[in-house]
């Protein structure tokens, strides 16, 4: 194949691969929108598209709906107002009729259309008249079948729905089969063999002796696949075999993408992470996917010709459909389930000849429909005082017509009568009355903006003279830490960023009397009832055997490991910068373990010195052909070549290799400079200038529950899906530097007391426990006010998990919240982000003392202390996009848990650790659980588009969203409620429509 052809084929796939989002590994679950790719479109447009590819629905249903009115928070009166928008849109009207009071009634019942309901009492007329409007042609109806070939199906589902043959659920089965054993990361317990040789020729070495192909599909496919020596050759050559049009073949391949979109949209995120380990190890390409998948298409369909009454590519297929559409059309009623109930069974016996049986099942079908559908409208006219006998037949097409737009809308008009009335609720509690600030604080406490944290601020700011402030969980510092013993780095910041700088966590000298803790844990368990059982079982967690523990006694035992496995190697983290003499140490000393290692490996040399190790590093970079060095250990001059390009090609010591290493080097640490500036803007960001309390607690969060793997979906979407322990830590050694604190008050006009320490610790989000860090560097005399600190929190602790309680339906004990937390067999640790429907960017006085329910994010924000707004613009380009990712994981998989939500967490099973799937076989589950979002199969969370409520000027906060374009787009195309508060002005104003609208003053939006 040529380059230029193989480069256009790969550039088709990944064209067409650009439907489907990323999907991150789920140790490293990273929330985000499933139709993130569809963002350019209107919110409504992308809707739709998304139900096209992914088959997923946008809106709640209207029963779901409807609760939501009865009960709350749905507000008729916005229900009203959003269906007269609608009623003034409609055209034409049908005459004489009220169509928004109509509309309000359809609305407000749940009555439908239902197959199997008719009355006996309609008018003759008007059944004959709307059964001709609705019978079908069968030649239509085929041409339009055709025309979704390549659009919106593959030539296997179409086959399917003539056939009912079911082969793109095993196409599927198989892709998933070979494709996951090569995506295995650690789970699987005999790995897939060959695959450092990339995803393609991996499953084609194993296809050539998999026996369930050759059960499945037959002995030919080892031949058909073993002719490709690239995954562009077997593209082409599957599209061209199947006889796909090339103006198809774009379209085609994206069709043949979103089948399983879980495992493509982790490939797609893979392939755009080339330092992931896994990646690096075992790379995996979406052109290698497309490849094996077509492969497997064609080989099913070719297999099956002899069973099906047409050859399997599209130019027969397409003459057979055109051959005999009468046939086709009966088939396709039968096999998708479109025939009207009374006559479905009747249609097999036609098939091979529908003549004249079809033209009588069309007019039986339309009659059928018609009599269903003006059985409801009969019903639906009665409730709003109107009578079917009373319109004409044209009125009554009308009404049909009407009733079809409506059925195309009214998600959108539950959806923004949900959103109007939650954004009065919120507007209305709103105050800006400038309250005093607490006295000389105790304490200032930093949170992340998640909306669990608003609970436990409202809780601890009620306990006394406490500050406190949401800002970004990574807190500013965006880097990759290489936690100790781990070895790899970890993305401590949004999804969004690439970070620079790199972290270790070094050991620290400390005792750690491991001993005593080990001895105080097998008493505490001796001391317990279950002694002859659990004691010994419970010293199993030490050494990987935890099962008995965590199953009688979820509370004691949790907390006993994790008493012993917090007393492991005290660690610091490494920040500054390697100078460069250092880097040059290192790089000496890590390329000496090398040409160590390679002499051992290739010569069996022992025992050779530091000095020749480097000596012949410097050969081997310089790209010498013999060596003294080798001379000396009695290596022959003839082996050197030989040797030295061994060092090179396989060791990788060689100049280029080298450099990257420094680089890497150089990457470690910040400089002060970089330090003092990270700290500056996030204590600008929040308006933390002055007025430093003594402590200031910098609280990231985490979440604890047992046996479930969508934990990290629980911890810090700002941390890249971890917890926050790591940023805190570092911001603080950060802030608490004398030489940073030097630099923030000569460079950055904030000074920090030298009475001020900051403090890192962790909000659990699950028991809503706080835990504090490095103590060991808190000034003594500030230790009196820590133990007043410590015990507000505890307090605030309690206030809030007794507050979580009741929405999870547990007893308001924090016993209980503890043992629902530490329960391994607990679908449900904690609600999570669910239920979040605004995003609010400013100070707390604007928000302090309301109770906000731990519905919404709070990012303190004071427009004061930026008055070129870039902090505003870092605001909305950061935080408020992952708050927007948050806010739509939630919603559609809401709006449906089956497309983009992952399905009920009880029929879930790990798949090579990445992910999980619904029982042994399907796609891996994207999206959030059922258990997240639903309760008792009602939604939980209320699925709305995040309402953003800006606190600032409004030309200046409008001049701020101008120039991030991303929340521009969001914002014209419909993804995002903006509102600006003006603190001056006292007017608040809301984008609607494609302009700013001046919403209310703040006296009239409070009423």
């Amino acid at each position: 194949m040529q380059l230029g052809r193989k480069l256009w084929i790969r550039s088709l796939v990944h064209v067409a691969a650009e439907a489907v989002p990323f999907f991150w590994p789920m140790r490293i679950f990273v929330h985000h929108n499933p139709l993130h790719e569809l963002e350019e479109l209107p919110f409504e447009e992308a809707v739709k598209v998304g139900e096209r590819l992914f088959g997923g629905k946008g809106y709640l249903r209207r029963a779901q709906a409807l609760k939501l009115l009865r009960n709350g928070p749905l507000k008729e009166r916005h229900l009203k107002t959003k269906v007269r928008a609608l009623a003034q849109r409609i055209h034409p009207r049908p005459a004489g009729i009220d169509v928004e009071a109509l509309l309000y009634t359809l609305l407000t019942s749940e009555r439908r259309p239902w197959q199997n309901r008719v009355r006996p009492d309609l008018p003759p007329e008007a059944v004959r008249t709307l059964a001709q409007a609705l019978q079908e042609d069968p030649k239509a109806a085929c041409d339009a079948f055709l025309r979704s070939i390549g659009e919106d199906l593959t030539l296997y589902e179409a086959i399917d729905q003539v056939t009912g043959a079911a082969l793109g659920e095993l196409i599927d089965d198989l892709v998933v089969k070979g494709v996951m054993d090569f995506l295995d990361e650690g789970q699987a317990a005999i790995s897939m063999p060959h695959r450092e040789q990339g995803l393609f020729q991996a499953w084609k070495a194993l296809a050539r002796h998999n026996l369930r192909f050759r059960l499945k599909i037959g002995p030919h496919f080892r031949a058909l696949v073993q002719r490709f020596s690239s995954p562009e050759e077997a593209i082409e050559y599957v599209l061209t075999t199947l006889k796909i049009p090339e103006a198809l073949w774009e379209n085609y391949i994206r069709r043949e993408l979103t089948r399983l979109k879980g495992i493509v949209g982790f490939i797609r995120w893979r392939q755009a992470n080339r330092d992931y380990y896994w990646q690096r190890r075992f790379p995996a390409d979406i052109v290698d996917y497309t490849a094996i998948r077509l492969l497997i298409s064609l080989a099913v369909l070719q297999s099956r010709t002899r069973r099906l009454p047409f050859r399997t590519d599209y130019a027969a297929f397409t003459a057979f459909v055109r051959h005999a559409p009468e046939q086709t059309y009966l088939r396709r009623e039968y096999f998708t389930g479109r025939a009207a109930l009374p006559y479905a069974e009747t249609l097999p016996p036609h098939f091979n000849r529908p003549h004249p049986f079809v033209q009588t099942y069309t007019q039986q079908k339309a009659a059928w429909e018609a009599k269903v559908f003006l059985t409801f409208l009969a019903d639906w006219l009665e409730a709003a005082h109107l009578s079917l006998n009373a319109l004409s037949p044209e009125t009554i097409l009308d009404l049909h017509a009407l009733y079809t737009r409506v059925t195309e809308e009214e998600g959108k008009v539950w959806l923004e009568a949900l959103e109007d009335s939650l954004l009065e609720d919120l507007l209305s509690q709103i105050r800006l009355e400038a309250r005093p600030e607490p006295a000389s604080p105790k304490a200032q406490v930093l949170f992340c903006i998640d909306v669990r944290s608003e609970r436990y601020r409202r809780n601890l700011e009620r306990l006394g003279r406490y500050e406190t402030f949401g800002v970004a969980g990574f807190f500013g510092v965006p880097m990759a830490f290489v936690e100790l013993h781990k070895g790899h780095e970890e993305f401590l910041c949004p999804a969004l960023i690439r970070p620079r700088n790199v972290v270790l966590d070094m050991p620290q000298r400390r005792e750690p009397r491991r001993e005593n803790l080990f001895k105080r844990v097998l008493h505490d368990l001796k001391e317990n009832i279950l002694t002859p059982f659990i004691t010994v079982e419970a010293l199993g967690f030490l050494f990987g055997l935890d099962f008995v523990g965590k199953t009688f006694l979820p509370v004691g035992y949790t907390r006993a490991r994790e008493a012993f496995l917090d007393a492991r190697v005290h660690t610091k983290p490494l920040l500054d910068r390697l100078a460069p003499e250092e880097i040059e140490e290192v790089t000496r000393t890590l390329y000496g373990e090398v040409v160590r290692t390679a002499l051992e490996k290739e010569l069996g040399l022992r025992n050779v010195s530091s000095a020749q190790l480097h000596a012949l590093f410097e050969d081997a970079v310089a790209n010498r052909e013999r060596s003294d060095v080798l001379s000396a250990l009695g290596v022959p001059e003839a082996a050197h070549p030989a040797l030295l390009r061994t060092l090179r090609e396989t060791y990788r010591v060689e100049r280029g290799y080298v450099e990257l290493v420094k680089e890497k080097l150089r990457g470690i640490g910040f400089s002060r400079e970089e330090q003092a500036a990270l700290v500056a803007n996030t204590l600008r960001s929040i308006g933390l200038t002055q007025g430093f309390a003594p402590l200031v607690l910098v609280l990231g969060h985490g979440s604890r529950s047992e046996n479930n793997p969508y934990e990290s979906a629980l911890d810090c979407g700002a941390c890249g899906g971890a917890a926050g322990t790591h940023n805190a830590r570092v911001f603080c050694f950060m802030a608490n530097h004398p030489k940073v604190r030097e630099l923030l008050k000569q460079k950055h006009g904030i000074s920090i007391p030298e009475t001020t320490h900051f403090v890192p610790g962790l909000h659990n989000t699950t028991t809503d426990a706080v835990q504090l860090y490095d103590l060991e560097y808190l000034p003594s005399k500030l230790l009196p006010v820590l133990e007043g600190v410590r015990a507000d929190l505890e307090a605030a602790t309690l206030h809030t998990a007794q507050e979580r309680a009741l929405e999870l339906g547990v007893k308001p004990e924090y016993a209980e919240v503890l043992e629902h937390a530490y329960d391994w067999s607990q679908v449900r640790p904690e609600w999570g982000l669910s239920g979040n429907y605004a995003f609010v960017i400013g100070r707390r006085e604007v928000t302090r003392a309301l109770d906000l329910k731990g519905k919404v994010f709070l990012h303190s924000y004071d427009y004061r202390v930026d008055p070129k707004g870039r902090l505003l613009e870092n605001i909305l380009s950061g935080p408020l996009i992952v708050g927007h990712w948050i806010n739509m994981e939630h919603y559609f998989s809401t709006t449906d848990n089956e497309a983009y939500g992952s399905g009920s967490k009880v029929y879930h099973n790990v798949a090579g650790r990445i992910g999980v799937m619904t029982g042994n076989v399907s796609d891996l589950r994207t999206g959030l659980p059922a258990q997240t979002v639903l309760k008792q199969g009602e939604p939980f969370h209320l699925p709305v588009r995040l309402i953003v409520l800006l606190e600032a000027p409004f030309a200046f906060a409008r001049t701020a969203i101008e120039r991030v374009h991303k929340v521009r787009e969001l914002m014209h195309k419909g993804w995002l409620n903006m509102v600006v508060l003006d603190p001056e002005e006292r007017v608040v104003r809301r984008f609607m429509q494609g302009a700013w609208r001046v919403f209310g003053s703040v006296e009239e939006v409070q009423r």
